[in-house]
């Protein structure tokens, strides 16, 4: 009599080179066979793809199409979060590799952010702290600005600049906002909202605070360069959560010696884990791309992904299929 028990079904190979949440990457290992590797270089990329059947990654790695035409296996490409810029579609779809992310789960927590940039570099609380830890006490040199009554420009009103409008509202600003195809309907439902729909030029010269959450595309990128720097109004600040590559940084950088604008907070700068100039200037504030990274919307996208890839690796479309 054969007690041999049935072999059981190879598991899919899943390459995890982002950070994701701890208890998604613990689900991940027990249902796939899973290899962690940071942020590995394009040429080690292409030697981890071999035999794999998904990628998971967030956007400090790039997938160019050399890379995903190498992956002969790969079946899916999962973006843990928002956008895909750092991923060759057209090439991911000549392979037939799926491509899924996971938008507006962390909308939340990125509006959050950019309120709490605002403040920072509004009332000089980063320079504050560094004073302070250095014993240095000049109260004299923190002088900012209160929001309230103030103007709230937002360039792309779409999950992230709609909640930061209505935080904004709460502190009792005032809110205006440019979107990349204005229609009547948009108007009157922004306006339903308290928020004025104006062209994008019109609210870098009105706004005290001018916040970016617009996606990156050929469109936008340096849409914020000297041109438009120089049309915001004197002492105004600028707040990036978007994406690097939509503001100039090297035109940044000289409309913030010069004063122009009182300041800037970055938390996406165009090339990531790399010294900026920016960080030379007191009237900055960066932060690392951290405008998902709460504990509350990391738990969800980790949710997300386990079922996107479940879904893919099974043959169906994810929810959010981009290809």
């Amino acid at each position: 009599m054969n007690t041999t028990s049935p072999s059981s079904p190879a598991r899919h190979k899943v390459l995890v080179v982002d950070p994701i949440a701890p208890q998604a990457l613990e689900e991940l290992r027990a249902a796939y066979d899973v290899t962690v590797r940071m942020r590995p270089s394009t040429t080690e990329l292409v030697d981890l793809l071999q035999g794999m059947d998904g990628i998971v990654l967030r956007s400090g790695v790039k997938l160019p199409a050399n890379v995903i035409d190498a992956a002969t296996q790969l079946k899916v490409i999962a973006r843990a979060g928002n956008g895909t810029d750092n991923i060759d579609l057209a090439a991911a779809e000549r392979a037939d590799v799926q491509v899924f992310n996971i938008p507006s789960v962390s909308s939340g927590a990125v509006a959050e952010l950019a309120l709490g940039l605002t403040y920072a570099v509004t009332r000089h609380i980063a320079l504050a702290d560094r004073q302070i830890r250095g014993n240095l006490w000049k109260k004299s040199e923190l002088a900012g600005i209160e929001l309230a009554g103030r103007t709230m420009g937002i360039v792309g009103l779409g999950d992230i600049g709609s909640r930061l409008a209505a935080l904004a509202l709460g502190v009792g600003m005032r809110v205006v906002g440019s979107v990349s195809r204005p229609t009547p309907e948009r108007e009157a439902e922004f306006a339903r909202a308290d928020i004025t729909l104006m062209a994008t030029g019109t609210v870098l010269r009105e706004a005290d605070v001018v916040a970016l959450t617009c996606p990156l595309n050929d469109r936008t990128r340096n849409l914020i360069a000297a041109a438009e720097l120089a049309t915001m109004k004197p002492g105004a600040y600028l707040v990036n959560v978007s994406r690097g590559g939509v503001v100039n940084e090297n035109d940044l950088y000289d409309a913030l010696v010069r004063r122009h604008i009182a300041g800037a907070s970055i938390d996406v700068l165009a090339v990531e884990r790399e010294p900026s100039r920016l960080s030379e200037l007191d009237n900055v504030v960066l932060t690392p791309h951290i405008g998902a990274m709460s504990v509350d919307s990391q738990s969800r996208i980790g949710r997300m992904l386990l079922d996107g890839l479940a879904l893919s690796l099974a043959g169906q479309d994810a929810p959010t299929r981009i290809v």
